[in-house]
């Protein structure tokens, strides 16, 4: 991990899959539109994540992970609280 960009993208990839999938489920669309629904929020959220100045700073290798490590498990904890 060498910028803020590439923690924001890994927490924003585990943000879309945990969060959208079951909120499409139960509005009833089809996995085909599902899949392309994922695959559109996930590169928009992306190119927003490339384009914030504050996340072209350099991190050290250990801090990006451990913030990553940290963003993961609290939303995991939050993802099971919200099902």
């Amino acid at each position: 991990m060498k910028k803020w960009e590439n923690v924001a993208f890994g927490s924003s990839i585990f943000i879309v899959l945990t969060f959208l999938p079951p909120y499409l489920d139960k509005i009833g669309i089809s996995l085909w539109l599902k899949s392309v629904c994922i695959f559109t929020v996930l590169f928009g959220v992306l190119f927003i994540v490339s384009k914030i100045k504050f996340l072209q700073k350099t991190v050290t290798r250990k801090v990006g992970w451990s913030t990553l490590i940290t963003v993961f498990i609290f939303l995991a904890v939050l993802a099971n609280l919200i099902d």
